[in-house]
Formats: structure tokens, C-alpha cells, sequence
């Protein structure tokens, strides 16, 4: 497995057995953690997120609906987007859904771009100018209120599909139209803070994590890849972060 590490976790995610994604069959999913770590954010620690999301998963017996294999963490030192997308390509091509555990917002950038002709569903409190150009539209859920205008536009003129975290939260089973196949992008900052402190952004008006965890599983949708990035569990001592992240997850992968 050129360019993943061991980690120091003796049981893959989810008690998923570590392996290589060659011992995986079409329709299984395959683990692969990314520990990159923000750059110039006093709230660090996402490097910590992959093993840390494996530990809570193993202290709660989480299972999830699928096969598949963990397959340990990716090499982030020198240029590791080279590595990550045409690992993930591969991946792919075999009928395998990928599920990213991050680290910081660029793993979901090399995800994204690994599948650059499919939709994105993206969880998370603040729109991006490079995700809002992609060539395919994005759907934004849990957006707050501090969009810059610039983007508001970009969204607009492309009439991507957006709910803010207020919507969502008064009324969780608010309408969709959900592409049939879609890369999820889970940043964990979607949550307000005052529910899940483990987190590299600060949002205290964002989603409830059962509003998350709702939301997430009414969305029957094929996910060709799902990425988590934003947890710093260093800044959550209750797991209540990871908890969230675990149970988000589980809710997206029950229609694979």
C-alpha cells in the first residue's frame, strides 16, 4: 500500500479490518484517513481526526451496513494530493466508495477534484469560491449567515440548491433535490459549537448533529465518495464531536 502508514489503532474503523482495497468487492467502501493538519488556525488538531474517529467507534460497538476495508492512513508529509487522487481514481473504478476521514478542508478539495464531473453535497457552515466553480453544482446545507457577497453570487447565477443551519434546524425535513449520484463532504464545523466544541472552525449558530444526522439520512442518494474533514478532537474532551462524525456517517452510508 504505497504511500498509507499504519496507525496506531489495532482495529480498523467501525471494526472494519484493515487490508488493501484490492481485498475489497464492488459496492464495499474503503477506509482511508487523511490526517492533514489546518495551516494558520488557532484551533488545531485535525491531524488527530482519523484515529481519534476509529477509538470512538471502536469504544461504541459502531457498526455500519456496509463491507469494506480500512485501509489506514495516508503519508501527508511532501506532496500528498499527488497521492491522494489517483489512489482514490483507482479506488473508484472498482466500485468501491471511497469514505475519507480528515483532516483539514484540502482532503475534500482533492476528493472533489478526483470526481470532477458528479454533484456535491456539502455540509458545512460557510459556502467556498473554488467548490461554488466546480463544473457541477453544489447543494449547501447548513450554511449561516456570514457568506461573503462575492459567493452568494457565484451560488445564484449558478441557482445551486442551498438551506442555512436555521432552516434545517426549524424544519429538518425541508425539501430536496437530491442528485441520483453525489460526493458528500461533511465538515464537522456545520454543528454548532455549544453541541460539538471539537471542531477547527467556530460556528455558534450552525445544526443541531440529530438535525445533521436527519437530514443526511433522508438524502437517498448513491455517494460515489464521502469525506469528513473540520474535527479537532483535541478541543472536544467528551467525544461528543466524534460521536456526531460517527453517527453522520452511519446515516449517510444506510441507503449504500
Amino acid at each position: 500500500m504505497n504511500n498509507l502508514t499504519k496507525t496506531s489503532i489495532r482495529i480498523g474503523y467501525a471494526g472494519l479490518p484493515f487490508g488493501d482495497f484490492s481485498q475489497c468487492e464492488p459496492g464495499d467502501i474503503a477506509v482511508l484517513g487523511v490526517p492533514s493538519e489546518v495551516n494558520e488556525n488557532a484551533r488545531a488538531g485535525t491531524s488527530l481526526a482519523p484515529d481519534a474517529l476509529r477509538s470512538m467507534a471502536q469504544q461504541l460497538g459502531s457498526n455500519l451496513p456496509v463491507n469494506g476495508r480500512d485501509l489506514g492512513n495516508l503519508d501527508v508529509s511532501g506532496d500528498w494530493p499527488d497521492a491522494l487522487i489517483p489512489l482514490l481514481m483507482r479506488i473508484i473504478r472498482e466500485g468501491i466508495t471511497p469514505v475519507v476521514l480528515g483532516g483539514a478542508t484540502d482532503v475534500a478539495l482533492a476528493v472533489s477534484e478526483s470526481l470532477p464531473d458528479l454533484p456535491l453535497v456539502a455540509a458545512m457552515p460557510m459556502a467556498r469560491r473554488d467548490i461554488a466553480a466546480r463544473s457541477k453544482n453544489t447543494l449547501w446545507v447548513g450554511l449561516n449567515g456570514g457568506q461573503p457577497a462575492d459567493v452568494w453570487n457565484q451560488i445564484s447565477q449558478r441557482e445551486m440548491v442551498w438551506r442555512t443551519a436555521r432552516q434545517l434546524d426549524e424544519k429538518p425535513d425541508c425539501s430536496f433535490e437530491i442528485p441520483e449520484r453525489a460526493i458528500l463532504w461533511i465538515d464537522i464545523s456545520v454543528i454548532d459549537l455549544g453541541h460539538a466544541a471539537g471542531t477547527n472552525g467556530l460556528n455558534p449558530a450552525g445544526l443541531k448533529p440529530e438535525t445533521l444526522v436527519s437530514v443526511i439520512s433522508a438524502m437517498t442518494c448513491s455517494w460515489q465518495a464521502i469525506v469528513i474533514t473540520g474535527l479537532a478532537p483535541a478541543h472536544d474532551t467528551r467525544g461528543l464531536s466524534e460521536l456526531a462524525a460517527i453517527e453522520t456517517l452511519k446515516a449517510a452510508l444506510h441507503n449504500e
